[in-house]
């Protein structure tokens, strides 16, 4: 079954497009269905006794029958004089005898002649092989037997189905030189693999990426198809020998006809002396299926096997009514950048389907020099990519360019190819030719100062990419280079080409110190380093004056005396201290007066209330009124920490003793303790009392 999947992509893309020539070498050497000996008598069993060469090659037949693909089979002939056998459709395939030796070079003449003469837009070239030849001495030989050195443009797609590691390894050095990529050479061992192997390799060749896998008698698999695929191919064959099935593929118009089924078995009457049981039942089964589908909308379609048959493996391709499109200058320079716009194209006409382009792992890739450089979308549909030719065309041959669009079930590409000529006469005239940025003095942030160079007047510097690298060393600034963005050179035809115009700025750190650096520039030089000679240093020239302390810091000091300033204003309206609320004050002409006298509240006189760095205080003159003075007063009281007072001016205080209730004057070292509550005292002709 792997076969069939393997070319199964590759009549997809011919359908869309034109169709495929596709030329097949089946080797059909004794050694792949008989038991062979080598000089020294050593066994080797058949490399593939279930015939799945055959069968895989019966499998592109089916699908290629009755479309635009035209395919041909040739076959290895008895001796390496002989004309290869050719074999147009499944009789005849399956009828090719079994030849006494593996001659390459006669086959792979004719493939390449048919390839190279045909007129179809897609051609392809397989090979199903399990040795080395007998007819070639160098394994240079077949690519120039084939053509694939002359830069013939088709496909290519090796199988080798070797039997043991030592002949693979023999084989192995002959069958690399016949394919383009490293991907296009698949080996297998087991004959289940083949159709695995075809699906894969072939649906990368024709541009399609195929889903495969396995079903059970009764089970069933259903896929979603999504637009624009106009096409359904599912190859089905018998995982192993045995009796034959017959599977079921519905779409959105019912079940879809077979295209073509049968077995891998010889014609009546063919046996082998060497290998009895080869051409005896039972034989490897298969069955094709090739549907039209609607591109405008999405469908579902699915694959089912009945119960009462064995395994099979299954193929599927969905073909895209896509087609890569690539679009490069015929010629190009080492070192000078190539635009590549590559585009899709639905019906011929650019596809732009924004939601198609994000799902499904799409992504868009060039590959040119052996490197992959991404393409970008830029709308529209155009994918586009710079490229720089590093080389010169390799022998006088044009240098392949290849783009690939792919998602999880496609995989277009579009050859071109592009001759890299040598380089450009190249010459840089910087304008101006030295550099002065300036002379200032430092600030307490970065200062910055800038220049710009033209490259107008230097010899195609419009083409060739260039870069700009500062030299010198500064310790507290730095020297930058970088183009300017819309210097962009118009090469014509919508072409942008380098940038013209650098600017190249010197920026001073913030508190700078004197700076006068020696040795500065900048270095325009090309990428290439084929015009390192060419390479120009334009001398820089810049002074910066140290900032200064106070240029540099008055900020911060500003700020520092600021803060000190605010602590000074908030403490002087925290700091002070205010009487406790409840403390009052009678005050009255004679001691029994005191008894009638009002109570006063400390915090309603008179400055009773502390202010800005000022406590509470109390102040009572002579006359026995409260002023706001303390000049004026005989008495005043201030208010402390945690609601105690003291006595700032007290002269002749006293206080009555209630034990004895004699008069005594209020020592000097408890005036700062202030007034003891409901004590009687006196100043002058006033009693006064706290509480």
């Amino acid at each position: 079954m792997m076969l069939a999947q393997l070319v199964l992509p590759l009549l997809l893309t011919g359908a869309a497009g034109g169709g495929n020539e596709i030329v097949l070498i089946l080797d059909n050497s004794c050694s792949m269905g008989m038991e062979s000996r080598d000089d020294q008598g050593r066994r080797y069993p058949p490399n593939d006794p279930e015939r799945a060469a055959v069968l895989g090659t019966l499998i592109v037949e089916g699908l290629a029958r009755g479309s635009a693909d035209r395919m041909g089979v040739l076959a290895f002939g008895d001796s390496e004089r002989d004309p290869p056998r050719p074999a147009q459709d499944a009789d005849a395939i399956r009828a090719l005898p079994y030849s006494q030796g593996t001659f390459y070079k006669r086959p792979l003449e004719e493939a390449g002649n048919r390839l190279r003469s045909s007129t179809l837009p897609h051609r392809l070239f397989l090979f199903f092989t399990d040795g080395a030849p007998q007819d070639l001495r160098d394994p240079s030989e077949g690519p120039r037997a084939l053509g694939v050195s002359e830069g013939a443009d088709f496909e290519t797609l090796v199988i080798g189905l070797f039997g043991s590691e030592e002949i693979r390894q023999t084989g192995e050095q002959f069958l690399r030189p016949l394919v383009r990529n490293p991907q296009d050479l698949v080996f297998v061992q087991k004959p289940r693999e083949v159709i695995d192997a075809f699906t894969r390799g072939y649906a990368r060749v024709l541009g399609s990426r195929p889903e495969t896998g396995s079903l059970s008698p009764g089970e069933s698999k259903t896929f979603a198809v999504g637009k624009y695929v106009v096409e359904v191919l599912v190859a089905t064959a018998s995982a192993s020998p045995g009796p034959a099935y017959t599977a079921k593929l519905e779409g959105p118009q019912g079940n879809a006809p077979a295209q073509a089924s049968g077995d891998n078995g010889c014609p009546p009457g063919i046996r082998y002396g060497g290998a009895p049981k080869l051409c005896q039942p039972p034989h490897r089964h298969y069955q094709v299926f090739r549907a039209p589908n609607s591109p405008d909308q999405p469908s579902r379609w699915t694959l089912s096997l009945p119960k009462g048959s064995g395994d099979i493996d299954y193929g599927l391709i969905l073909r895209y009514d896509l087609e890569a499109s690539l679009a490069v200058p015929a010629t190009a320079r080492v070192g000078e950048p190539v635009r590549l716009d590559a585009r899709l194209l639905f019906r011929g006409k650019t596809f732009d389907d924004e939601s198609f382009f994000q799902a499904d792992g799409f992504a868009a890739v060039a590959t040119v020099e052996g490197q992959e450089v991404p393409l970008r979308h830029e709308g529209g549909g155009r994918f586009v990519a710079d490229w720089t030719p590093s080389q010169l065309s390799q022998d006088g041959a044009p240098t392949p360019v290849q783009v690939t669009f792919r998602n999880a079930w496609m995989e277009q590409r579009a050859r071109r190819t592009v001759q890299v000529e040598g380089f450009l006469d190249f010459a840089l005239a910087p304008n101006p030719a030295s550099i002065d940025l300036g002379h200032w003095r430092g600030e307490r942030g970065e200062t910055r100062r800038c220049v710009t160079v033209d490259l107008s007047r230097s010899t195609n510097a419009d083409r060739v990419p260039i870069t700009c690298t500062a030299q010198g060393t500064i310790t507290e600034g730095v020297l930058s280079c970088g183009p300017v963005a819309g210097s962009e050179a118009d090469l014509g035809n919508g072409r942008k080409g380098q940038p013209l115009e650098y600017e190249v700025c010197f920026v001073a750190e913030g508190c700078c110190g004197q700076m006068a650096p020696e040795g500065l520039g900048v270095r325009f030089s090309a990428t290439h380093p084929h015009y390192a000679a060419s390479a120009v240093t334009v001398p820089a020239v810049v002074k910066v004056d140290e900032t200064g302390f106070l240029r540099c810091w008055w900020p911060w000091l500003a700020f520092a005396a600021g803060m000190l300033g605010f602590g000074w204003i908030v403490a002087g309206f925290v700091r002070p201290h205010d009487f406790d609320p409840a403390a009052s004050v009678y005050v009255a002409g004679s001691e029994m007066g005191l008894k009638r006298a009002s109570a006063l509240t400390l915090r309603e006189t008179p400055g009773g209330t502390r202010g800005f760095y000022r406590n509470a205080r109390m102040c009572l003159n002579a006359g026995g009124d409260f002023v706001r003075s303390p000049r004026a007063a005989v008495l005043v009281l201030e208010a402390g920490p945690g609601g105690s007072t003291r006595f700032v001016t007290a002269a002749g205080l006293e206080r009555k003793v209630q034990r004895t209730g004699k008069w005594e004057p209020v020592p000097a070292e408890e005036l700062a303790i202030g007034y003891t509550p409901n004590t009687v005292y006196r100043v002058g002709s006033l009693y006064l009392k706290w509480s």
